[in-house]
């Protein structure tokens, strides 16, 4: 599917003929799942979940499993659990070309998507029309606080780091802000279309295409 400058005819053709390829990227609790299951349930669309998918890869059975294995980023042994992570959600990613016998398809990425190798986003750029779900800065502090409630696993890639006699907490404070502005420009970067995650909040399936196809007129 040629998702570069399509055409809201295009799109509605996509849908008919059960071609159409859609991954939501953005950040956590921004509704990419959500939203998924919605379009599975009421529209017959193959919901790819990534995370989902590393979660199983790792015996694990639900996410909390998988934020105590990750851990922190001060913990033993988190550089390489981090890194294991990223290459499963890499070679996971990588399958946006999946069969998948005459259903549209959402895949649904994860939040650590903006850390993926190039070559993988070139793949899913290619193969999906990217839609990102944009939570808005006004958004940042508060998603910084239900980490803290409900800690999820987390790819740092670089953004921790930890002064001299700082406790974690207050390193993981610091640096988290700065981790989410750059990711919330990554995905704005990575997509081609930025919807308002509001805009889509409590729609339909055929609601949420809608407003993905208004805004195709834009592209």
């Amino acid at each position: 599917m040629e998702a570069d400058h399509l055409k809201p005819e295009e799109f509605d053709k996509h849908i008919k003929n059960g071609t159409l390829r859609l991954a939501f990227v953005g950040m956590s609790n921004a509704g990419k799942s959500y939203r998924s299951k919605v379009l599975r349930r009421d529209a017959d669309f193959l919901w790819f979940h990534v995370d989902g998918e590393i979660m199983q890869a790792l015996g694990f059975e639900d996410m909390n499993q998988i934020s105590e294995w990750i851990g922190y980023p001060s913990s033993m042994g988190y550089a390489s659990r981090e890194a294991k992570y990223l290459e499963l959600e890499n070679q996971i990613t990588r399958q946006t070309g999946l069969k998948t016998d005459g259903k549209n398809l959402v895949f649904d990425t994860t939040g650590s998507v903006a850390h993926l190798h190039e070559e993988t986003l070139d793949t899913l750029h290619e193969n999906c029309l990217i839609v990102h779900l944009d939570v808005g800065e006004d958004a940042l502090d508060d998603m910084m606080e239900r980490f803290f409630e409900h800690p999820k696993p987390v790819a740092w890639a670089g953004y921790f780091s930890q002064k001299l006699h700082e406790p974690e907490d207050t390193a993981i404070r610091r640096c988290y802000p700065k981790l989410l502005k750059d990711r919330l420009g990554a995905y704005r970067k990575l997509a081609h279309l930025n919807i308002n995650a509001s805009d889509v909040r409590d729609k339909t399936a055929d609601e949420t295409l809608a407003v993905i196809r208004s805004h195709l007129n834009n592209v």
